[in-house]
């Protein structure tokens, strides 16, 4: 693990929360049209141009004991601004970006946790398990993505800046302090590119970080302009992760003997009401032409469609996923991506498939 990150250094200076072409934040948001209020944002002061406020004690977040407690701590620094996170993704794409709020950080942190329980390894991995290695799983499954507020591009390595500058006391526990802004740093492939690092240098507290947030996929993941747009703006026609998403109801994990399984659940219906801009008025899914015309011509069925999609769309993603669970498994041969139909409208035909997998 490296002990020196350049790229934090050099991509901001200063603790001033400016866009990269010199907007002051809160002018980002009255641009946009994001109603906001300034006390949403504890770790920011109200100035014209708002400055980050030291708001955490690193010694005091070490002392906790559970995620319940770590969560309960940062909350009371990040207030209500995680729920902003959607709206300022949302702008840099005509409909939507992949939803990153808290529900988004709440669910790679509780699977960071998990993935590390079952390891058995601490957070460097020199140790067993324990409440240490739970607490910076929650802190790095929660602030992962929070330099979004700054940019998309880039943003793991202003999430890192921006931790720096949100925590005091980080040298009371350095080891523990350089696994976080390690962790969030090289959690995105293009920083590890950029910076000549290859995951297999880092530590199961990234290993695991990587894993949880490249397998947290399906209609939780869709953003609040995503849903807005629908059928009747043709989401799906313009967004290939939007349609992607749209498919899967949920997105699970678990052992199978040697094996890691990425598990999806399937379906062209069982909408709710939230997504029901996807249906045409008959709360079915609408589907894509070619998904139809391959089925009616080459009896291609949908399942089969939308894994060649996904292998498609998500195949790096697939990679880096697989990468990280050998990493932190090594008893781990095999990784594979299983697809689940229960097919409740019986047109089509219940079944399974392998959508990817690779050997270690």
């Amino acid at each position: 693990m490296k002990q020196s990150y350049p790229a934090v250094k050099n991509i901001a200076s200063g603790s001033s929360l400016l866009r990269p072409d010199g907007t002051s934040f809160w002018q980002f948001l009255k641009k946009e049209k994001i109603a906001y209020q300034k006390d949403h944002f504890p770790f920011l002061t109200a100035h014209k141009i708002p400055r980050l406020k030291e708001v955490y004690d690193f010694e005091a977040f070490m002392a906790l004991q559970s995620r319940g407690q770590a969560l309960a701590y940062l909350y009371q620094g990040f207030g209500r601004s995680l729920d902003y996170v959607g709206p300022v993704l949302d702008s840099e794409l005509e409909h939507g970006f992949n939803d990153h709020t808290d529900r988004h950080t709440l669910w790679v942190s509780q699977v960071v946790a998990e993935l590390l329980h079952r390891s058995g390894k601490s957070y460097l991995g020199k140790k067993d398990y324990n409440e240490k290695t739970e607490v910076l799983a929650t802190l790095v499954g929660m602030t992962h993505d929070i330099g979004n507020f700054v940019s998309r591009k880039e943003h793991s390595t202003y999430s890192a800046w921006m931790l720096g500058k949100l925590f005091g006391n980080t040298y009371s526990d350095v080891k523990a302090w350089e696994a976080v802004e390690y962790s969030i740093l090289f959690h995105e492939e293009p920083v590890l590119v950029q910076q000549g690092v290859h995951l297999s240098d880092g530590i199961p507290l990234q290993w695991a970080l990587v894993l949880a947030d490249k397998m947290h996929v399906g209609r939780d993941r869709i953003g609040g302009r995503s849903v807005e747009s629908g059928v009747k703006k043709r989401a799906f026609d313009k967004d290939v992760h939007i349609l992607l998403n749209a498919l899967i109801v949920r997105s699970t994990w678990y052992f199978e003997v040697n094996t890691f399984v990425w598990h999806l659940d399937f379906s062209v219906d069982q909408l709710g009401e939230k997504f029901a801009s996807f249906s045409k008025g008959n709360k079915r899914l609408w589907l894509p032409r070619f998904f139809q015309k391959h089925f009616l011509k080459k009896g291609t069925i949908y399942r089969e469609s939308f894994a060649k999609l996904f292998s498609d769309v998500y195949g790096d993603r697939m990679s880096m996923a697989a990468e990280s669970a050998f990493l932190l498994f090594p008893y781990i041969n095999t990784f594979k991506v299983r697809l689940v139909d229960n097919d409740t409208r019986q047109k089509v035909g219940s079944g399974e498939m392998v959508v990817w997998e690779k050997k270690r």
